[in-house]
C-alpha cells in the first residue's frame, strides 16, 4: 500500500499547490467524501480551512496546531515556539507540576509523529507512576442478594420479597473499580486509537489491558471529566496530571466514524494555541506580579450595556476581559492576550474595538491602559505599538499598546525577569517579576 503523502507547516500558515516545495504534494489532491463531512465538523472550531481548487487543494490555518488526517494526505501543523518549551507551556498552564519535560520527549514530535504522541507518552509515563505507586482504592455503594446477611439489610425488598431465599442486602465495598480509575482506562484507550505511532499506540493499549483490565469500561464524557478533576482532594490530587491530560486529549480530538476496520481511527488532534496562551498568561500574572497588585481572569460583566427596550427578551449584553490588573482594588489595566504574530498581523479594527470597549467600561487614571499581549519569538525585532483613542466627542482616552511575551525565554529560563507593565500606575518605577519554568 502506498503511503499517504505528509505536509508539515507552521501555524498560522498559508500553502497552495503552487507553493514551493510543499505545493507538489496539494497539486491534484482531491478530497473524498468522508474528508468533507469530517471538514464540516471541523468549522467553526478550529483555524483551519482547505479549500478545493482546480489545481488541488489550498490549507490556511490559524492558531491551531496538531495533525488532520486525510485520505489524501496527512497534514502536520508544527507550533513556531521549540517543542520542549511548548510540553512547558502545557506543563505550567495546567498546572502538570509533575510532568517531566525532556529532551528525549521533546525529539519525539517530528513530522512522522506530532504533538497528539507527545501528549499520549505523557499520559502513559503519569498512569505508570500511579500504578507503581497502586491505584487509589474507594468505598462504593452496592446492592445485591446475598446468601448470608452483609451490611444493611433492605427490609422493604425483604418485605415484598418474603418467599426469596437470599437476602438483599446494601453495603459498601473497598474497590478500585470506581469513577477514577475507570477514567484513567478510557483515557488510555481513546489516546491508544489517536497515537501516530504504532509501538506508542500498542503500549497505550497494553497498560489499559495490564492496569485495568478489570474494570467496568466507561466512555469518556467532558463535563464528567471537568467533574472529576475539580473534585480531587488530598487524597486523589497525584491522579491531577493523569486526568488534565486525558481532558486535553479528549478537547483536540476528533475521532473519524468513517475509518475502515483495522485502520488506525484518528482524524484530527488540533490544540488551541490561542487558549493554552491565554491560559500559561494568566498564571504567570497571578503568580509573578508585585506585592501590590492582584489580576483577575475572564472577570464577566453585565452592567456595560443595558436595553432600553428589549421587546424581543434578549439576554443581557456582557464583557470578558481576559484579565484585568489592580493595585489593591484600583484597576490600573486591562489585558487581552491574542496569539497572533503581529509583526504579520496587525490589530484589526474588530480587535480595537473590543479593547476600546474593555477600556472605557472600567474606572482608572486616564488614559485608560489597555494591552495586547502577543508571543514574540527570540529572533524577533519586536513590534511595539501604541494606539491612542481621543475623539474629540469622547470625555475619556484609552491608550492601546502592545506588548510582546517572550514565550521561549520564560520558558526555558533565559528571560530571568519580565512584567507587562513597564509602570503600574504612578510609580516611577519599573514594575518587573521573575519566573521559574518547570
Amino acid at each position: 500500500m502506498t503511503p499517504t503523502p505528509s505536509v508539515q507547516i507552521g501555524e498560522w500558515t498559508t500553502i497552495t499547490p503552487d507553493s514551493p516545495v510543499v505545493g507538489s504534494v496539494l497539486r491534484g489532491a482531491v478530497l473524498s467524501a468522508a474528508d468533507r463531512e469530517l471538514l464540516a465538523e471541523l468549522e467553526g472550531r478550529v483555524s483551519l480551512r482547505i479549500t478545493e481548487l482546480r489545481t488541488g487543494l489550498a490549507i490556511s490555518v490559524g492558531p491551531h496546531i496538531g495533525t488532520l488526517n486525510l485520505s489524501c494526505l496527512r497534514l502536520v501543523v508544527m507550533p513556531k515556539i521549540r517543542i520542549d518549551n511548548l510540553m512547558r507551556m502545557v506543563a505550567y498552564a495546567f498546572e502538570l507540576s509533575d510532568l517531566v519535560v525532556t529532551e528525549t520527549r521533546s525529539t519525539y514530535a517530528t513530522a512522522e509523529h506530532g504533538l497528539i504522541d507527545l501528549l499520549g507518552l505523557s499520559l502513559l509515563r503519569s498512569v505508570e507512576r500511579l500504578a507503581r505507586g497502586g491505584l487509589l482504592p474507594d468505598y462504593q455503594s452496592r446492592s445485591e442478594d446475598l446468601a448470608t446477611p452483609g451490611g444493611r439489610l433492605d427490609m422493604r425488598h425483604i418485605s415484598t420479597h418474603p418467599r426469596q431465599a437470599t437476602l438483599h442486602c446494601r453495603y459498601d465495598d473497598l474497590t478500585v473499580d470506581h469513577a477514577l480509575n475507570q477514567t484513567l482506562a478510557a483515557g488510555l484507550r481513546l489516546a491508544a486509537a489517536m497515537m501516530q505511532s504504532a509501538d506508542l499506540r500498542l503500549d497505550l493499549a497494553r497498560a489499559a489491558d495490564r492496569f485495568f483490565g478489570d474494570l467496568t469500561r466507561i466512555r469518556l464524557d467532558a463535563q464528567q471529566l471537568q467533574a472529576l478533576v475539580d473534585g480531587l482532594d488530598r487524597r486523589s490530587s497525584h491522579y491531577r496530571t493523569a486526568l488534565t491530560l486525558i481532558a486535553l486529549i479528549q478537547h483536540g480530538a476528533r475521532l473519524s466514524e468513517h475509518a475502515e476496520a483495522g485502520a488506525m481511527p484518528l482524524s484530527s488532534f488540533m490544540l488551541d494555541m490561542n487558549m493554552l496562551f491565554e491560559r500559561f498568561l494568566g498564571r504567570y500574572l497571578r503568580e509573578n506580579g508585585p506585592d501590590d497588585v492582584q489580576v483577575s481572569s475572564q472577570e464577566v460583566r453585565s452592567d456595560v450595556f443595558s436595553y432600553l427596550e428589549n421587546a424581543a427578551g434578549w439576554n443581557q449584553p456582557t464583557i470578558r476581559p481576559d484579565f484585568v490588573i489592580r493595585r489593591w482594588r484600583t484597576v490600573i489595566a486591562i489585558a487581552d492576550a491574542k496569539y497572533k504574530n503581529r509583526h504579520e498581523h496587525p490589530p484589526t479594527s474588530a480587535e480595537l474595538y473590543q479593547l476600546t470597549t474593555y477600556g472605557l467600561s472600567y474606572s482608572m487614571p486616564e488614559p485608560h491602559e489597555v494591552l495586547l499581549l502577543h508571543p514574540v519569538g527570540p529572533g524577533d525585532t519586536g513590534c511595539a505599538a501604541t494606539l491612542l483613542f481621543a475623539p474629540s466627542a469622547a470625555g475619556e482616552q484609552v491608550r492601546i499598546r502592545l506588548v510582546g511575551v517572550p514565550l521561549d525565554g520564560l520558558l526555558d529560563g533565559t528571560v530571568e525577569r519580565w512584567w507587562p507593565l513597564d509602570r503600574c500606575g504612578n510609580s516611577d518605577e519599573p514594575v518587573r517579576a521573575s519566573f521559574v519554568p518547570f
